[in-house]
């Protein structure tokens, strides 16, 4: 499917961790490449208030930075979200893949 051979989460994780994508500038305009093949948007933080930030932290039982990420999710209207931190989980407007 790519040619970079990343077929699941885990492929990508072994990539960047054995080949260096991601830490090596010669190996950023190869990470760009797999990214936009896997067309991956990257978005900046939501502004959320910190009052949101705290009602998602106790609804959700999560980090303050897990809670920035879900309030990102739901203002840019992403459903899913890859990701290996299972609590993630409890967020009701999330799908957690894989």
């Amino acid at each position: 499917m790519s040619k970079y051979n990343v077929r699941r989460a885990y492929d990508l994780r072994k990539l960047v961790r054995n080949q260096g994508i991601g830490f090596a500038k010669e190996n950023l305009s190869k990470f760009i490449s797999l990214l936009e093949e896997l067309y991956v948007k990257i978005v900046t933080d939501a502004k959320a208030q910190p009052s949101k930030i705290v009602t998602v932290m106790d609804n959700y039982r999560l980090s303050p930075r897990d809670a920035i990420i879900s309030l990102t999710c739901k203002h840019y209207s992403i459903n899913a979200i890859l990701t290996f931190d299972e609590d993630f989980k409890r967020v009701p407007w999330l799908k957690v893949v894989p």
